[in-house]
């Protein structure tokens, strides 16, 4: 739905995906809802356990992390969704509460609510997930354009700091998901200027290129003559293959103090383009840095400053999808050029003609899936897929 990947089969549901035009009948949409809303309650059902049967709820030291994760999942809700998306609670005789709409902003303090009860747990809250809560925190009040205290709620993150989840090769279903679609099944290819306005990922982390950008690694297919699961129909394009997550078991990091950075120089951008452009360098120029992530030392030579605003915001949110690419938050950017930077969305979005025919649509957004017309608290109509 965003520029970092494009569509390399043939399943008519993944393509409505990828040409911006979801149908409130795509089975493909379910499953993923799903998964978050799963996650959402397994963690309220943890919270409500810990709290029960603890004598203390602080006693246990994953307390804070359970919260933390609770909060992302209303994040994650806020920035792929539309805005108009259910909480229901499965209740312990397994009877339904049935949720209303909640807009985007009213999801962000959702999840605002859960990183501070994360944070103001106590003693047992270790620095992992103190830092943990502190990002989402800040993201979540990026998100609705509070600069100013999303500055605070990053503070002190270490550069360096990781939340990794862990993945396996032992059962599919521990997998990495980006790899399975992507270098294992060939569903999905790297994205390059991709609708006329997404960026050029392709290009730029083309490990044949000299210069390549790490971040964005990528590389034609060995298989297939190079082509993807459609065999390079219609116009024979190759797929370029993701590097960033190679193997079955490679993890994926979920928030780090690179992400804290990037909420820092966004803040900083509104009033002091010197010291963003500062904070931006200060990150392609950490050596600790580099050596985590496992990139060349000075593979990320440093930027200069742009002479206007658009163009000092276009790096900025370049910076962001590249140093957060293939992590959940470049939708979440793109609508929030939108919302915050008030840019037309067919500036932003894949626009014009669709390489596997007909043309591009007007989502920004995925809908609500159809069941969910069964809530008797949810308006289907509420549902906007073309407003940020």
């Amino acid at each position: 739905l965003s520029d970092e990947l494009i569509n390399t089969e043939t399943f008519p549901t993944r393509i409505e995906f990828d040409q911006r035009a979801q149908t409130l009948g795509n089975t493909s949409l379910v499953g993923t809802f799903l998964d978050l809303n799963r996650a959402r309650g397994l963690s309220q059902r943890a919270v409500a356990a810990v709290q029960k049967f603890a004598k203390v709820a602080a006693d246990s030291a994953g307390f804070p992390e359970v919260l933390a994760l609770g909060g992302l999942t209303y994040v994650l809700f806020a920035e792929n969704y539309c805005g108009a998306v259910p909480v229901s609670v499965v209740n312990n005789d397994g009877t339904f509460t049935y949720g209303a709409p909640l807009t985007v902003n009213q999801q962000l303090d959702s999840a605002v609510s859960r990183f501070n009860q994360a944070l103001a747990v106590g003693t047992p809250l270790t620095a992992t997930f103190k830092q943990l809560a502190q990002i989402g925190k800040g993201r979540a009040l990026l998100d609705k354009g509070d600069y100013a205290n999303a500055v605070l709620a990053v503070a002190g993150v270490s550069t360096t700091f990781q939340y990794i989840y862990q993945h396996s090769a032992t059962t599919t279903g521990q997998n990495n998901g980006t790899w399975s679609l992507t270098a294992n099944v060939a569903r999905y290819g790297v994205g390059g200027l991709k609708g006329g306005n997404g960026l050029p990922y392709q290009q730029d982390g083309n490990t044949k290129t000299v210069g390549f950008d790490p971040r964005v690694a990528n590389t034609v297919r060995v298989a297939n003559s190079g082509h993807g699961f459609d065999n390079g129909v219609p116009g024979g394009e190759l797929q370029f293959v993701q590097q960033k997550y190679p193997l079955r078991p490679s993890p994926i990091t979920v928030a780090d103090g690179v992400e804290a950075r990037l909420i820092e120089a966004e803040a900083a951008l509104q009033t002091d383009p010197v010291a963003a452009l500062g904070i931006l360098n200060g990150l392609r120029s950490n050596a600790a840095l580099l050596t985590l992530r496992g990139y060349p030392a000075g593979s990320l030579p440093p930027l200069t400053l742009q002479a206007t605003t658009d163009a000092q915001v276009n790096q900025l949110f370049k910076e962001r999808a590249y140093w957060l690419f293939l992590t959940s938050h470049r939708l979440g950017d793109m609508r929030r050029l939108i919302r915050q930077y008030l840019r037309a969305p067919e500036t932003i979005f894949p626009t014009g003609a669709y390489f596997k025919g007909g043309t591009y649509g007007t989502d920004v957004n995925s809908p609500v899936p159809q069941r969910e017309q069964n809530n008797p608290s949810y308006t289907a109509g509420s549902c906007k897929q073309n407003e940020a």
